[in-house]
């Protein structure tokens, strides 16, 4: 078996931290197009994440590939512009223990 190496940035700033912050704001973030979230709100959900530490997972997860991504783009808001982000995947990020992979439904 293969050992896979997690980077530092993302064992400081999981992707699931970073989804979990925009479902506790907009419910499902994949399905709502204004599930969006400028630095300065990232920043304030992240108290515990030094800014620049916060910079760094964000473009990590900006620039990386996979089921789950985290993408940016810049909005105009009262004539000027500001940078935001949103989530986007295939997939939700977490998968229901009750899924239907075990081909056994137990209902009560």
């Amino acid at each position: 078996m293969k050992h896979h190496h997690v980077p530092a940035i993302e064992r400081a700033l999981p992707i699931e931290r970073i989804v979990e912050v925009f479902e506790e704001r907009f419910g499902d973030p994949y399905l709502n197009p204004i599930a969006e979230l400028t630095f300065e709100q990232l920043t304030v959900a992240f108290p515990d994440i030094p800014v620049a530490e916060l910079e760094e997972g964000l473009s990590h997860w900006t620039n990386h590939s996979g089921e789950k991504t985290l993408s940016t783009k810049t909005v105009e808001a009262d004539g000027r512009e500001s940078r935001v982000w949103y989530v986007h995947g295939l997939v939700r990020h977490r998968i229901d223990s009750f899924s239907s992979s075990s081909g056994h439904v137990a209902l009560g």
